[in-house]
Formats: structure tokens, sequence, C-alpha cells
């Protein structure tokens, strides 16, 4: 009987824990980090401290894919004026030479520092540049209003203030994002070299707690960019959202440096 009054008490505080639970009100568990989304403080895993956007700048220029456009649905959309981007995401394709990024900060309800905008390589060294097939607009030119630059053949490569520049932008500059401010970044990142994958991580400081941000790459794609190959399986000269043809020579000759000509 004094085990059985015991017990009671016991059995009956089992049963409200699990009633609890099944309502919900079983007390706050701690935030499951893979369901924060991009945008995302590390800080405070449900209220984005910003918003970030990224942007492909250079409609025109060229793209390599690693391997030769094969599949008579890929070459499809290629010669009927098809889905193009499609394909590149497909074959996992990677802008050539210079890849030009614009990135839009919309400030939250409360203001922070930007620290940094780090890079971060997929691979310790860039591989070899993508050989299989060449796509390319012949009206590709001017040159690009750079802000930030990153030479992605560096093993740790880092956004400097200038293409010829060897100092690191954030390593005495910051940016202040107000309340509802937007900053507008302009970046470039250039492949001579090699091919390079990698991702974008913004690093805060709002109320003295750092916090970091990844930059989701535009339109459902990524983020890489390679150097010209000395010739590809195949070359294709278009337009962006029309038609490409195929083209005999399988050099990039057209599309070249000035200082790495045919």
């Amino acid at each position: 009987m004094l085990w059985l009054g015991a017990g009671i008490p016991v059995i009956g505080a089992v049963l409200t824990a699990i009633a609890l639970q099944l309502l919900g009100l079983g007390g706050e568990s701690e935030p499951d980090p893979a369901s924060a989304g991009a945008g995302a403080s590390s800080a405070s895993p449900s209220v984005p401290p910003f918003v970030v956007t990224a942007r492909q700048e250079n409609e025109a220029g060229c793209t390599a894919l690693p391997r030769k456009v094969s599949s008579p649905e890929d070459r499809a959309e290629l010669v009927t004026g098809g889905d193009v981007n499609a394909v590149i995401r497909r074959q996992q394709g990677a802008r050539v030479g210079e890849m030009n990024l614009g990135l839009t900060l919309e400030g939250g309800p409360r203001s922070l520092t930007i620290t940094s905008i780090e890079i971060q390589p997929k691979s310790p060294r860039p591989a070899e540049p993508f050989v299989g097939t060449l796509l390319c607009e012949p009206d590709a030119g001017g040159e690009a209003k750079i802000q930030l630059f990153a030479d992605m053949d560096s093993p740790e490569p880092a956004f400097l203030t200038g293409k010829n520049s060897t100092q690191k932008y954030f390593k005495e500059k910051a940016i202040t994002l107000g309340p509802g401010e937007q900053v507008n970044l302009s970046a470039t990142f250039l492949a001579e070299k090699g091919s390079r994958e990698f991702g974008l991580l913004i690093r805060y400081v709002r109320n003295g707690k750092d916090g970091t941000v990844p930059v989701p790459a535009p339109r459902g794609g990524r983020y890489a960019v390679t150097g010209f190959a000395d010739r590809y399986g195949a070359v294709y000269e278009g337009s962006a959202g029309g038609v490409y043809r195929r083209l005999e020579d399988p050099r990039p000759c057209p599309w070249l440096p000035a200082s790495r000509g045919c």
C-alpha cells in the first residue's frame, strides 16, 4: 500500500507531461538549424536581420560547360531558341573569364554593420578550365563598374578594392545598413587559369552580437567561374534568349583577351 500510494503521483506526473507535449505546451525546444532558411541570422534564426539578393549583371559574354552537349533535348534547346539557362543549370556551367554580380542589401528593423563578405571556395585550389561546350554572345563588351574584385585563381580569394589592387576591401572598411535602407554592391570574379565554384557569406554585427547570412545564388543557379580553354568539344554562338549556332572552329578566338590571341 505504501508503494502503490507513492507511485500514483509519479504516474500522474508522467501522464500530465505527455499530455502537455501533445498539446504543444511542454516548453520551448531548440530550433533546428537546418530549418532556418537563406537570409536567416545565426544569432536570431526566426527573424532575418536584413534581406540580400544577388543578380548576374553580364547577360552577354561566354559560359562554358564541363562536358560536350550530347543529348538531343539540350541541343534542341540551343538551336531552336529554347531555355538555354536551363541547359546551363543542368550541365553546371560557369561564366568564362569573369562573372559580374550585383548584390542588393535591404535593412531590417534595426541598424547593423556589415563587417565582411566572405568568399568560400568549394575546393582548396582551382580545377582545370571547362573544355566541354562554349556558349558565347558576340555583343559582349564594355567595362563593368567594379566596386569589389576577387581573383578566383588565388588559393584564398577575398574581395579587393580594385582589379589590380592587393588591398582587401573589408580590412579597413565596413558597410552600415540602417532600417529599410538599400545598399547596392557590384562584384567581379575573375578566372584566367582554372575553374572554381564558390559560395558567399555575409558577416555582420548588430547590438554587439555577431551573425552570418548566406547569399543564395540567383535564379536557382550557383556561383562558378572558369578560365578559357585552348579548345572545346563544341562552340556555339548566339544571343541571350535567342538561337545559337554551332561553329566549326573549336577555339574561342573571337572572345579571348587581346593578350591571349589565337
